[in-house]
């Protein structure tokens, strides 16, 4: 058999081999909500917007952060990733599950590239990941200052969820709850604050 021969059979044999090769696929991830759309005929006058979240930058990348020791061993999910950065989808949730709940009390819940806003609302994320198929761990510290950069009130937050299952969908799943779960517990702490304002 000749060396050119040899060689060809070689270049197909590798052609057959990448073509029966199946790479995994990556899966896309958001952060999601369970709270109801707004439906208003009107909006309240009076706004809260929620300015650009702030994330460590150990988060802030595509891959999905999860813990193996629970301390400081990390690992960047390579086919698991967020399908927005994960600043947006905090921002995002915590719109959707705020507006809803202000609305009742006169504040319309605005976006962080909007301008403007009678408060705004700074949330600094200092951890959201935790183990797979353990649990899912939030600390933040929040602040709400009005118009003119006087702080209304501020705070910190933390909270746990256990992960269903050892996939990255019960692992996002247990993220969006403590989301979700700090929205709910701001809108109560949020209008006493605000209608303070009204009254200095």
């Amino acid at each position: 058999m000749t060396r050119d021969l040899m060689a060809l059979l070689m270049l197909l044999s590798v052609f057959m081999f990448a073509a029966c090769a199946r790479s995994e696929p990556t899966n896309y991830y958001l952060l999601w909500s369970s709270a109801e759309p707004v439906r208003a005929d009107s909006l309240p006058a009076k706004t809260l917007r929620i300015a650009r979240v702030a994330v460590p930058e150990y988060l802030e990348r595509g891959g999905i952060v999860s813990r193996v020791d629970g301390q400081t061993r990390l690992v960047v999910a390579q086919l698991d990733i967020w399908a927005e950065p994960l600043s947006r989808g905090v921002s995002r949730v915590m719109r959707e599950e705020l507006a809803p709940r202000l609305l009742g009390c006169g504040l319309n819940v605005r976006e962080a590239e909007e301008d403007g806003g009678d408060a705004v609302l700074f949330l600094d994320v200092r951890r959201l990941d935790g183990v797979l198929g353990g649990r899912v761990f939030v600390e933040l510290h929040w602040t709400l200052k009005n118009r003119r950069g006087l702080v209304l009130g501020q705070g910190s937050h933390a909270d746990e969820e256990s992960v269903p299952g050892a996939e990255y969908a019960g692992f996002v799943r247990a993220q969006s709850v403590l989301v979700s779960r700090f929205a709910a517990r701001l809108a109560e702490l949020l209008p006493p604050l605000m209608s303070k304002e009204n009254h200095q």
